[in-house]
């Protein structure tokens, strides 16, 4: 596949290739009655057109050689006495992109297995080299299918199961489960904690703790600075981990899903839920639900309010006793183990018992640990909110001029996805440097005294850095999201929402992570996904249920009162819609450009 510029076009014509642009490929388009398919995330379509349409398409770029500059395009018919490439500004830029995010990926690699095989790492110590290597690959795959199996059970959640159940048996069954009443906001709360608990263990696997890894051929410096701080790992995890899988979950849903690792993840990610270590967060919609019911019961005059509140009545009658009372243990429990966690934690950081950088004061780890804690939920939150006001007229926000600039700034040309990149990126960087500053390092085996005077059993539990992955789901992630969809405008007028999307408009702009797309294009061949249209057809042919755009699903995410309202009623299924990153990369393909 050639490494082109995305607004490129790349059709077979006779026995040569003709190169179009954005505005040409529609005329042609138009001219000979048939579509070009995205095919490639990189940009680059090869369409195969019936025999008819090659003979037009033939005769008609011949009849239009000459004339290319009245299109003001740079076209070029590729044959037999000129070049299968275009090289302007843009495609040499995005090749540069390529090539240096490709080297940096190799080279990042490569610290961190020579890390892992000097024994420099805490797995690697703990139990093997190779064994520390199996286990990074396998929950560098683990997150993968659970980062792009969200973003499939999402994007097929309005499609007709029927379409696909002979096709695709496995994604068929993974679908129905995850589609079965709240389920699927039960899984994707799940899934957070999951990913957050892979990126911890990753964080173990390959980030050294000791000494500088003398690595051939590179400076100690430059080793102990990519590798101790955790750097090689962050940029692994993005692109292996992370974007690649959800570039190859847009456009091949139903392959991508249509596996039995997938459906684990499900379960396990229900199991999660289920188990109620989460479910202190739903302190908050519950609270902000009796705030609304006190501002509903002073303006009972209006029958909307009216109704909202007695149907609220109607759905808390369903639920029996027992149920209420099996909700609130779990309630309770959560929220003394996630005070117990945190309470642990900050002992650790006060006493310098945790894995943070060497040399740091306290009062700064204190400051970092809070502050990423702000920045990570800020991301989460600014991700929801720009979902709720997406379809929102511009009128709505006039009495928010902060929030009015900030939305600008966010639905600009292609910023928004570009946006949706970018965060991506700080989101796992800043799970990353929390993992360092909540997994405490206590030396049990020579006697090191524990945090607060715990056993060494719970010691040990502590040093896997588990509870620090609690404390960054709740506090630093479901909380905020919760938080912004209740008041997605006012959060917006937030002065530290513009630099932020600044923040991420730059890192994706600076082609760092541009390999996640050729990493998708390989893992698309290797295994012969195919897109979704080759089973389903066009996008107005899916069923008759309605195709949801990213926005469109984001809305249906937005109200997380009442959507929190009735799944605290119904007993174990409260969690209230928050969307995930995955769920709306499929909406457009050209958002995947670098």
């Amino acid at each position: 596949m050639s490494l082109l510029s995305s607004s490129l076009r790349e059709v077979e014509a006779g026995e040569g290739l003709l190169l179009l642009s954005d505005e040409d490929s529609q005329q042609f388009s138009c001219a000979y009655g048939f579509e070009f398919t995205k095919i490639c995330s990189c940009g680059v379509v090869n369409v195969v057109p019936s025999a008819a349409e090659r003979q037009a398409l033939q005769a008609k770029s011949n009849n239009n050689h000459n004339h290319n500059s009245k299109l003001g395009k740079e076209e070029q018919l590729v044959g037999e006495e000129s070049s299968p490439f275009i090289l302007n500004s843009e495609s040499i830029l995005k090749i540069i992109k390529y090539t240096y995010s490709l080297g940096l990926l190799f080279f990042c690699l490569y610290l961190i297995v020579s890390g892992i095989w000097a024994e420099e790492t805490p797995i690697a110590m703990l139990l093997h080299p190779v064994a520390a290597l199996v286990i990074m690959c396998l929950l560098i795959f683990w997150l993968g299918v659970t980062e792009g199996g969200q973003g499939c059970l999402v994007g097929l959640q309005p499609i007709e199961k029927e379409l696909y159940s002979q096709t695709h048996p496995r994604a068929f069954l993974c679908a129905t489960l995850a589609h079965e009443g709240e389920n699927l906001n039960r899984f994707i709360i799940g899934r957070q904690f999951l990913v957050v608990i892979v990126v911890f263990c990753l964080n173990l696997c390959c980030t050294t703790v000791e000494n500088a890894v003398d690595v051939p051929g590179v400076s100690p410096a430059v080793a102990a600075v990519v590798l101790e701080s955790g750097l090689a790992v962050m940029l692994i995890t993005v692109m292996l981990g992370q974007l690649s899988a959800e570039v190859t979950a847009t456009n091949c849903m139903l392959d991508f899903v249509n596996c039995h690792v997938v459906y684990a993840t499900t379960l396990v990610c229900l199991a999660i839920e289920s188990s109620g270590l989460l479910h202190s967060v739903y302190i908050v919609p519950d609270f902000m639900k009796w705030i609304n019911t006190k501002k509903l019961s002073c303006r009972s005059n209006k029958p909307s309010s009216s109704k909202k509140k007695n149907n609220g009545t109607k759905a808390a009658s369903t639920r029996t006793d027992k149920e209420r009372t099996w909700y609130w243990i779990r309630v309770l429990c959560s929220f003394v183990i996630l005070a117990l966690c945190f309470v642990v934690t900050m002992s650790a950081i006060l006493n310098e018992k945790t894995a943070k950088f060497q040399g740091l004061p306290v009062s700064g780890s204190v400051i970092i640990f809070f502050g990423l804690i702000c920045f990570l939920g800020m991301l989460e939150a600014m991700q929801i909110a720009l979902f709720a006001v997406v379809n929102l007229p511009e009128s709505d926000l006039d009495e928010y001029p902060v929030a009015q600039q900030n939305c600008r700034l966010a639905f600009r040309g292609n910023n928004f996805q570009a946006f949706l990149i970018g965060r991506q990126i700080c989101v796992t960087m800043s799970m990353f440097l929390l993992a360092r500053f909540t997994t405490t390092e206590v030396d049990v085996e020579s006697n090191e005294e524990t945090v607060l005077g715990m056993g060494v059993g719970l010691q040990l539990f502590f040093n896997t850095g588990l509870p620090g992955a609690l404390i960054t789901t709740i506090v630093a992630s479901l909380v905020w999201r919760i938080v912004a969809s209740t008041s997605p405008i006012p959060f917006m007028a937030n002065p530290l929402v513009y630099p932020t999307i600044r923040l991420c408009l730059v890192l994706e702009a600076s082609g760092v992570f541009s390999a996640s797309w050729l990493l998708a294009d390989m893992l698309k061949s290797m295994v012969g996904f195919e897109l979704d249209e080759v089973y389903l057809g066009a996008m107005g042919q899916r069923g008759h249920g309605k195709i949801m755009s990213g926005e469109d699903e984001a809305t249906e995410g937005s109200s997380v009162t009442d959507s929190s309202s009735s799944e605290s009623d119904a007993g174990s299924n409260e969690s209230p819609v928050v969307m995930g990153y995955g769920s709306v990369m499929h909406q457009s393909s050209d958002s995947l450009t670098v």
